[in-house]
């Protein structure tokens, strides 16, 4: 008897190859969660550890997608696993497009402060990108914003390494302005 194909909550049936991902990726999350509890040099070896184990991962999976570029598409479509490990890695993607989408959380919060980012390019994780406004030159303002940005690339661009930031040739800088004390005097009477 032919072994049917395990089922999802609303009837698909699901590739016998991912029906394991999801319970794989699930335990995985649990560990990271573990490991974030360790004493914090344990712990910054393991994710160095890990960090080392990707960088190596990435190489070799957008090297191995660069060699057969020509069957992508095919080879995305024709198996989820692939596609799911493609889509982990960014292969096939624009870095640029990807970078400023990760930003997109961000944005509201730097338009509302007169600011913006510009992804310039992206290499190797490392995202260059150029600020602009927002209290522009005023050294307080350009740290917030900075940031944000990068805290939004590295929850939102997978494989983000570090942000590079070019500076504003227009801005003039200067400190945060200085705190000013007002004199309360007396209403006067009327």
């Amino acid at each position: 008897m032919a072994e049917s194909a395990p089922q999802t909550s609303r009837g698909d049936s699901i590739e016998p190859s991912l029906a394991t991902l999801g319970p794989l990726l699930d335990r995985l999350e649990e560990l990271l969660a573990d490991v974030e509890q360790l004493d914090p040099e344990v712990r910054d070896r393991v994710f160095e550890l890990l960090d080392g184990v990707d960088a190596v991962h990435r190489l070799a999976i957008t090297r191995l997608a660069a060699a057969v570029r020509h069957d992508l598409t095919r080879l995305r479509s024709a198996d989820a696993a692939i596609d799911w490990l493609f889509e982990a890695y960014g292969v096939g993607v624009d870095d640029v497009d990807a970078a400023s989408m990760a930003l997109a959380p961000v944005r509201p919060y730097l338009y509302e402060h007169g600011g913006d980012v510009e992804v310039l390019s992206v290499q190797r994780g490392v995202v260059r990108v150029h600020l602009a406004g927002a209290c522009s030159g005023c050294t307080s303002a350009a740290e917030t914003l900075r940031h944000g940005v990068e805290e939004a690339l590295r929850e939102n661009l997978p494989g983000f390494v570090a942000m590079q930031v070019e500076p504003d040739e227009d801005a003039v800088s200067h400190p945060p302005p200085a705190q000013v004390l007002l004199q309360i005097t007396p209403r006067p009477a009327g």
